[in-house]
């Protein structure tokens, strides 16, 4: 056995060095420095300029305190007003600057090369928040008719490849969109509220009851998306729904602009 898995470590090693010599490609971010398959989507500089979402932030939906750095994590005004569905909700950093425009260009461009280093950043944010302890992940999905227009679910290509890097199984079918839905970014907070309303539904109850699962999506914005999927999954009898992005919309952040959102689901 445990020369077996030298073997697989070797033919890892081996497989990891030939992609380093065909498959060289750039930093994510800044696009100038020349990284090895190895050394991931992101130069060092990039990664720490990144805008990483970070204590203190709220325990239960995730929204940072950057006004207030000094202070532990508490609850934020929303979830004391009305609680999420969800249990927990993280995202990796700021809707801004580098990431913002690859999340655009991978979601409006089809630039589907993008995924891999924006994983980069949910497994470095996992490993700092704590992953969930969960039995599958569940990607947002996309109605029909928007997966015929757009050709891919970006949230789908996201959850395959961060379940691949969790050995995690990934659900797709399970959680259904039943109905269109207007993009988000056109409405206010109670129209986003009634926009989503009985826009998703749990095809296979059997598949999360009594499981804890983990919602993915690309940007968390107002939650009111992954609030929705989180409440029809606990009525099909989830014991816990965690959700997960890549990044988060800030209103008072700079560059963090919604607009750039336009067409989303």
């Amino acid at each position: 056995m445990l020369q077996r898995t030298g073997m697989r470590s070797q033919v890892k090693r081996l497989a990891s060095g030939m992609l380093d010599l065909l498959y060289p490609h750039r930093c994510a971010g800044c696009r100038k420095v020349w990284l090895l398959f190895h050394q991931g989507g992101w130069c060092r500089g990039c990664l720490e300029q990144l805008p990483w979402i970070r204590s203190p932030l709220c325990p239960k939906c995730g929204v940072p305190f950057p006004d207030s750095p000094s202070s532990g994590d508490h609850s934020c005004g929303d979830c004391l007003e009305k609680p999420y569905f969800f249990d927990w909700a993280r995202s990796a950093a700021i809707y801004a600057g580098d990431l913002r425009d690859r999340i655009h260009q991978l979601k409006f461009g089809g630039k589907l090369h993008w995924v891999p280093p924006l994983v980069d950043l949910l497994v470095q944010s996992l490993q700092e928040h704590g992953p969930p302890d969960v039995q599958c992940i569940l990607p947002v999905p996309l109605h029909a008719r928007r997966l015929r227009q757009r050709g891919f679910n970006q949230a789908g290509l996201i959850a395959r490849s961060l379940g691949s890097r969790l050995a995690l199984p990934v659900r797709f079918g399970i959680l259904v969109r039943q109905r269109w839905t207007e993009p988000q970014t056109r409405l206010g907070r109670s129209e986003r509220l009634q926009n989503v309303k009985n826009a998703f539904a749990v095809a296979k109850p059997d598949v999360v009851k009594d499981r804890s699962v983990l919602v993915l999506d690309d940007v968390f914005t107002t939650g009111t998306t992954l609030n929705e999927c989180a409440r029809v999954l606990k009525k099909a009898g989830a014991h816990r729904v965690y959700a997960l992005t890549i990044a988060r919309v800030l209103p008072d952040w700079p560059d963090s602009d919604e607009s750039r959102m336009d067409g989303a689901k």
